[in-house]
């Protein structure tokens, strides 16, 4: 069983043995300096430390630390909002332990903690992160962690509210959830209509190509949800009820205006976020990306994703989302389009469809984090993007942070404007 015991002399010396991945350097605090820091806090007036291993029966995992505040730090740049709150200050899980549910385990264990008030009770917990670690913004968000626009030096800053009952609206007692999905995707077209420069997954949907739509009224709908892999996209008017439709999983909500967004805000823990659309009537340059394609370093095989390479990203968490929202390998290999890089007969790299719409793909570009920052990402995709232009296929790119939009640029395509969307489990 995975739980939180306090770092003591007895534990001290095998917290600070445990080790992460080089690339995770910039994300992550070394263990000695987080106990150092530790020891200040509790020798100041201003601030009280909480140092835990975290375990799974006997076997040491990982390292979190709590912090409170009594008073802002001393630091004038400190922002103000610490001020009588708990901190998720430090996270870290041994690289022979990751991707087996630690962290989250023990983010939940560190939430319950500070919910005993060992410090007495508090308005939020604050946690921050690098603006490129979407594995910590993933995390938090689905916690209810909110992004509230301010840096922590060069970290951005997400706030848990722990006193404002932030469960989802739940119906009142003999009410019942009514939300259907659409037969005939057409009798949404009009709903999003207004969308401006819609998302491809919009497209896939309301092209009966994959995904679904769902609506509150399948005879007259005024709203509708577009649901395609880990995205949904709302327009119409404002529904409550078809919000609480929404599947029962970790989503990513794009909705069409501000008074979709409030509703959300106001009745369900969301985590906001700024994405990044990119423009859809790029020409591209072909001979520039056949010269990306060939400074692919030597010793790297580029393959097409077959059967094989399918059955390969289903098994790598790396790759799951290359191919994981489309309903079978027959269905990827039909409508799918992607190519991988193998190294040693390993996946490290690849470009694939997220989703398919008629008349294009939607792209997903993965990477393994020993192998960035060496082209890769930029030579599988710009083969991708070169075997759409041969089917006549567009290849249609969105962007979750600024290095996607800085990659985008470099194959070719236009930033268009930054969209708000929402973290929903």
């Amino acid at each position: 069983m995975v739980h939180l015991e306090k770092v003591t002399y007895t534990n001290a010396l095998d917290v600070c043995k445990l080790t992460i991945f080089e690339s995770q350097y910039p994300f992550v605090a070394d263990n000695e300096e987080s106990l150092a820091e530790a020891y200040l806090a509790v020798t100041s007036d201003e601030s009280y430390a909480y140092p835990f291993a975290i375990y799974d029966d006997d076997t040491l995992v990982g390292f979190l630390m709590l912090g409170y505040n009594d008073y802002v730090l001393e630091n004038p740049d400190a922002p103000a909002y610490l001020r009588n709150n708990y901190s998720l200050w430090r996270l870290m899980i041994d690289k022979n332990h990751q991707k087996k549910g630690y962290g989250r385990e023990a983010v939940r264990l560190a939430l319950e903690f500070i919910r005993t008030w060992p410090r007495g009770e508090a308005e939020a917990c604050i946690t921050s992160y690098n603006p490129e670690n979407e594995v910590a913004r993933k995390l938090y968000a689905s916690f209810g962690f909110v992004e509230n626009g301010e840096m922590d030096d060069d970290e951005i800053v997400a706030v848990l509210k722990l006193k404002d009952g932030s469960e989802a609206s739940e119906p009142e007692d003999g009410d019942e959830r009514k939300v259907f999905e659409l037969e005939d995707p057409s009798k949404a077209k009009p709903i999003f209509a207004q969308w401006e420069d819609p998302d491809t997954g919009i497209l896939s949907c309301l092209d009966g190509v994959m995904g679904k739509i769902l609506v509150t009224d399948p005879e007259q709908p005024r709203s509708a949800m577009a649901v395609v892999g880990d995205f949904a996209f709302l327009a119409g008017e404002p529904d409550l009820e078809l919000l609480r439709g929404k599947p029962a999983r970790w989503m990513i909500v794009v909705p069409q205006n501000e008074a979709w967004g409030q509703l959300m805000e106001e009745n369900f823990p969301v985590g906001k976020r700024i994405r990044y659309a990119i423009k859809k009537d790029t020409k591209f340059d072909r001979e520039r990306l056949e010269a990306l394609v060939r400074a692919m370093p030597e010793g790297y095989e580029l393959r097409r994703i077959d059967g094989e390479l399918y059955d390969l990203c289903c098994k790598e968490e790396d790759f799951e989302d290359c191919v994981s929202v489309f309903e079978s390998k027959e269905q990827y290999l039909e409508l799918g389009r992607g190519w991988a890089i193998l190294k040693d007969g390993k996946l490290v790299a690849a470009a694939s469809s997220y989703s398919r719409y008629q008349k294009g793909i939607e792209i997903e570009i993965d990477v393994v984090k020993p192998e960035r920052h060496k082209g890769l990402g930029s030579a599988v995709a710009a083969q991708l993007i070169l075997s759409c232009l041969d089917e006549g296929l567009y290849p249609s790119w969105d962007a979750a942070n600024k290095l996607s939009v800085r990659l985008a640029k470099k194959l070719g395509y236009e930033f268009s404007r930054e969209y708000v969307c929402y973290i929903m489990e």
